[in-house]
């Protein structure tokens, strides 16, 4: 594919994704529309924002390989998703001081939680707090319950003081008031 060509598919999926598309359906419809799914996966990271370098690395490592080996006619979905999954289209997001306490506590919340955090969930909040959306990562864990194994005064202490630094708005107000109940029916053991 000429360099024109792939210019065009960046901007095809750049397109894709500011009307409202989904990386991995952006990924699969163009890798239906060209028959290149590789070339259809390395123009949805580059229109994410992904830079070159770290998206052909993304797309070469061992996962990525064998998922595209594995492709199939009618495929382009599962391909995506397990792309979408292995976390090559997540644009890696700096934060600030502020932000990676939150991140920090959010952390220490899944640790808190037990053995058994669900695997979607699971990739859904590494994908979050990698792209730096903390507040989606906490309303998430704000619904769950942490496992008896766990340590559910920690659990809800974490959320609790999270919570604290998150900015009101998008439901993280109910969410904060729902895990401050939480964390009095839970204190900490003396």
């Amino acid at each position: 594919m000429g360099r024109t060509d792939a210019d065009a598919l960046v901007d095809r999926a750049r397109d894709a994704l500011h009307a409202g598309g989904e990386e991995a359906d952006v990924c699969a419809g163009l890798a239906r529309d060209t028959g290149d799914p590789r070339a259809a996966a390395l123009a949805t990271c580059l229109a994410l924002g992904v830079p070159r370098a770290e998206a052909e690395r993304r797309l070469a490592t061992q996962e990525a390989a064998a998922a595209f080996a594995e492709l199939g006619p009618g495929d382009e979905e599962a391909l995506a998703l397990v792309l979408q999954a292995g976390g090559a289209f997540v644009v890696d997001r700096r934060l600030d001081a502020h932000e990676q306490r939150i991140r920090d506590l959010l952390g220490a919340a899944v640790t808190a939680y037990g053995a058994g955090l669900p695997s979607g969930l699971a990739v859904s909040l590494w994908r979050w707090l990698r792209a730096g959306e903390l507040a989606r990562a906490y309303l998430q864990l704000a619904r769950r319950e942490a496992r008896a194994d766990g340590s559910p005064s920690a659990y809800w202490a974490a959320l609790v003081t999270a919570g604290e630094l998150l900015p009101d708005g998008d439901g993280i107000d109910e969410a904060r008031e729902h895990c401050r109940r939480m964390a009095k029916r839970c204190p900490a053991a003396p």
